[in-house]
């Protein structure tokens, strides 16, 4: 725009003008980025108004928020027709128990099934008590074949416990990709206007608010990547436990001789195991007998034979 001049006054106004419409275009972004809020698009096309009535390198930065609106508005439409569609985001989980016959031939039937379907164990722990066979381990597969990965797991034994849970994510994974996407425009516009800034005071402002951006935004793609992680491989408990043998009434309902043998077999090892019990118990009472009582029945039997015994009369 022309400045007025009067012919005895020098062309100074032009520069100094310059100055001050670039400093109003610094303080314009430094207001946007203070006021701004990441993922929202009404706060950068409101900022982009503010720029827009500054001088030419203001307008660049109004035409650039602008622009980050209209990504934030197509990044939040686009799930919306990925929803009418049927596609969503679920976070599937789930935990199940399972006896078997061999508890380490079946662990490397898990290991094995989760190579085959592109999964793989994160975490597996054995039984740390004696006589505590079970194995615990933790599966990563993906969402797809979780349910086929399920029905295997319980081929593989006697399935005694089994719990599922399916959370939809949807909403929660649009809503970060449209903050990503929005405090990805708004740190371009601060790099931007990072060479525009005349001094120190300005230059210390936009580096600092650079800074920040940037850690809010690595926050937001580090949810973002937890996110598709959590969507991409469902999480799976697995626990295997040794098959207990069996019962003498199960034995029992067998029909025919050997039915009646195993059940007879099972009375005689019962019967040998409480004699032994009661031996045991009393056994040391049956050492201390034989330490006092018996020394002390056999003095005793002695000093009577020494009583009925009479003395001998002399002779003659």
């Amino acid at each position: 725009m022309p400045v007025a001049t009067t012919p005895g006054r020098p062309r100074t106004e032009l520069p100094a003008r310059r100055r001050a419409g670039a400093a109003v275009a610094l303080g314009a972004v430094l207001l946007l980025g203070a006021t701004a809020c990441s993922g929202e698009g009404a706060g950068s096309a409101s900022g982009g108004s503010v720029a827009g009535s500054a001088d030419a390198p203001a307008a660049a930065g109004a035409a650039t928020l602008e622009q980050a609106a209209g990504t934030d508005a197509a990044a939040v439409g686009v799930p919306a027709a990925d929803l009418e569609a049927g596609l969503r985001s679920v976070v599937s989980t789930g935990d199940i128990t399972v006896e078997v016959a061999d508890v380490q031939r079946a662990r490397a039937d898990v290991v094995a099934l989760a190579a085959s379907v592109g999964g793989l164990v994160t975490a597996s722990s054995s039984g740390a008590g004696e006589g505590d066979d079970r194995e615990a381990m933790t599966l990563r597969v993906p969402g797809a074949t979780f349910s086929d990965v399920v029905g295997r797991l319980g081929d593989l034994g006697r399935q005694t416990a089994l719990t599922t849970s399916a959370t939809d994510v949807t909403a929660e994974v649009a809503d970060v990709g449209s903050r990503v996407t929005s405090a990805q425009a708004v740190l371009a516009t601060f790099r931007d206007r990072l060479p525009q800034a005349t001094t120190i005071p300005d230059v210390l402002a936009v580096e600092g608010e650079i800074a920040r951006r940037q850690a809010d935004l690595e926050a937001l793609q580090a949810r973002q990547r937890a996110l598709a992680d959590s969507v991409t491989l469902a999480t799976l408990q697995v626990t295997l436990q040794p098959r207990p043998p069996a019962t003498a009434a199960a034995v029992a309902g067998r029909p025919g001789f050997l039915g009646g043998l195993q059940s007879g077999w099972t009375a005689l090892g019962s019967a040998v195991r409480v004699a032994a019990l009661l031996l045991g118990a009393v056994l040391p009472f049956a050492l201390l007998a034989a330490v006092v009582v018996v020394p002390a029945l056999v003095l005793r039997r002695r000093r009577t034979r020494a009583t009925a015994t009479p003395p001998a009369s002399p002779a003659g």
